[in-house]
């Protein structure tokens, strides 16, 4: 009787765990080694990492890969980065099929392969409660993983793309940004996150702001400004509001393929109807800011914009 109990309760260890558990669970479980090495030459079980094994064979689950990894570390060890991220359900391309651990600094493990350590003070003051296994806060694990990115724009990809899928706000990332003092490049994510409060939510809208109409004094649009198009919601990048001029920015998300063209064109069509400029641009406002600041002043004073903009450089087009 109490072997079948502790056999129920060694199987719903391992269901919690993906399949996965490590040695001291099957001894506490009483499955002694000599009995776990005739389940391994059974090819009922195989061994992941030093002292992790699985109750099957051949390819591993994405979920139990993170949990094996997860329980090679040892107690105290949180799941961090992108592999944080993918269980919050972050989506995007950049995720490292590798399995990020976090460990307290004091600790000293060799990583099994597949697992990328990185060693943390206050690690557990960084960890979200309740989940299984534990894994660092959402908010540390996108700052984490931005400061990682050797790259600016993939740094800003990162925070923009948790903002636009509404997981978090930039201010909640900004709260917690001080409890990492020791982040890389602090200063720098600080600018992307207040860039984000404004609403920009693309690396295309970060560059509207800054190379268009920064850089050329243009007046400050409101941006994902909330509007209704034929009964449904729809969000504006950025619209200058005494002047009913829109401009809408076509990013790779959200505007590829045939149904979302279609729904762009019944959206400026829709703002037509209802006396509103729309101007809408792609990346070519990031090689040529200046010829697509030229044409937001030529609509904001068809509009009745009575300012002035100002050239970026030198060598900039637009004039007074």
């Amino acid at each position: 009787m109490e072997e079948s109990i502790a056999s129920h309760a060694f199987a719903d260890v391992r269901a919690r765990q993906a399949g996965a558990f490590t040695r001291a669970q099957a001894l506490a479980h009483g499955i002694t080694d000599k009995v776990l090495l005739g389940r391994r030459r059974a090819r009922q079980v195989q061994r992941v990492h030093t002292g992790v094994y699985v109750d099957f064979t051949g390819p591993l689950p994405w979920e139990t890969r993170v949990w094996a990894a997860w329980l090679a570390c040892g107690p105290g060890a949180a799941l961090t980065g992108p592999t944080a991220l993918r269980r919050y359900g972050v989506t995007g391309s950049r995720w490292d099929e590798r399995i990020q651990v976090a460990v307290p600094h004091a600790r000293r493990i060799d990583p099994g392969p597949g697992i990328v350590v990185t060693r943390h003070r206050h690690l557990s003051a960084l960890v979200q409660p309740c989940r299984e296994p534990p894994t660092v806060r959402l908010e540390v694990a996108l700052l984490l993983t931005a400061a990682a990115e050797a790259d600016v724009s993939r740094r800003a990809a990162v925070l923009f793309d948790a903002c636009r899928q509404r997981l978090t706000t930039p201010a909640r990332l900004l709260a917690e940004l001080e409890s990492l003092p020791e982040l890389r490049g602090r200063g720098v994510i600080r600018r992307i996150l207040a860039e984000a409060a404004e609403g920009v939510q693309s690396f295309l809208e970060q560059a509207y702001l800054r190379r268009v109409e920064r850089a050329h004094g243009l007046p400050r649009a409101r941006r994902q400004v909330r509007a209704a198009d034929d009964g449904a919601v729809v969000y504006r990048d950025s619209e200058y509001s005494p002047y009913d001029v829109l401009v809408e920015l076509d990013g790779q998300v959200g505007h590829a393929d045939p149904a979302s063209r279609w729904r762009d064109m019944n959206r400026d069509n829709a703002a037509a109807t209802s006396g509103k400029l729309t101007l809408r641009f792609g990346y070519q406002l990031v090689s040529e800011p200046c010829a697509a600041a030229a044409q937001v002043v030529a609509a904001l004073r068809f509009r009745g914009w009575t300012g002035s903009p100002r050239p970026c450089a030198p060598t900039c087009p637009l004039t007074t």
